[in-house]
């Protein structure tokens, strides 16, 4: 099983929709996923995350479903920035770093995001157990093992929340140390440890290179 997060090429936030230069960089991307032998595509409800798909549909011929927790993270800004884009000293300049058990106390958005990543988690978990992989702890039980391959179209929030849930990283930390670039493609597998059990393992962050002749 494997799949591919993908954010929306360079948006035009106020229609949202993409730019001159967004509609080139999804077209660009949809040439890379073509080699990709995709199964399946789901999408933001967004315009920006559906207009960057749209591009990969109409060039693999494959049907596509809005999922609606694709949606881009609204949790309230802090400091008039969201949570992903906040400067690392709000996550990094304390004593302690944030854990995976304490991340959520946090005060600097914390509690107001824990409803945003559970939905994004649930979500993904709702739409593995079609696929035949039940989450189960830390990890996923197979109960029907394939090798297909979906495309998720979303967005930077959403993308980085859920890797932190996938991985077990603190969102404070995976929001201050990694970056999601338009049309950046992270890519996961479920490497299977024996015939029940499979661990998510992340191949690629952020891949640009389908940007590479531009």
């Amino acid at each position: 099983m494997e799949a591919f997060l993908i954010r929306h090429g360079d948006p035009d936030y106020e229609n949202d929709t993409l730019t001159p230069n967004g509609h080139q960089e999804a077209q660009m991307l949809a040439a890379s996923l073509a080699e990709e032998s995709l199964d399946a595509i789901y999408s933001s409800p967004m315009g920006r995350a559906q207009h960057t798909m749209q591009y990969t549909a109409d060039l693999t011929g494959l049907d596509t479903t809005v999922l609606d927790w694709l949606h881009e993270v609204t949790a309230p800004p802090v400091d008039d920035w969201c949570a992903w884009e906040l400067p690392g000293h709000y996550s990094l300049s304390g004593p302690q770093l944030p854990t995976l058990d304490n991340w959520v106390e946090q005060s600097v958005f914390g509690s107001s995001f824990l409803p945003y990543y559970n939905k994004i988690a649930e979500g993904f978990d709702e739409l593995m157990r079609g696929y035949g992989y039940e989450k189960s702890g830390y990890m996923y039980c197979v109960n029907a093992p394939t090798d297909e391959k979906i495309a998720l179209f979303c967005h930077k929030g959403t993308t980085l929340t859920l890797l932190g849930y996938l991985l077990h990283w603190p969102l404070p930390l995976i929001f201050a140390h990694c970056q999601i670039s338009p049309t950046g493609v992270s890519r996961l597998v479920w490497e299977q440890s024996n015939e029940h059990w499979a661990t998510p393992k992340l191949q690629v962050l952020n891949d640009l290179s389908h940007l590479a002749s531009r």
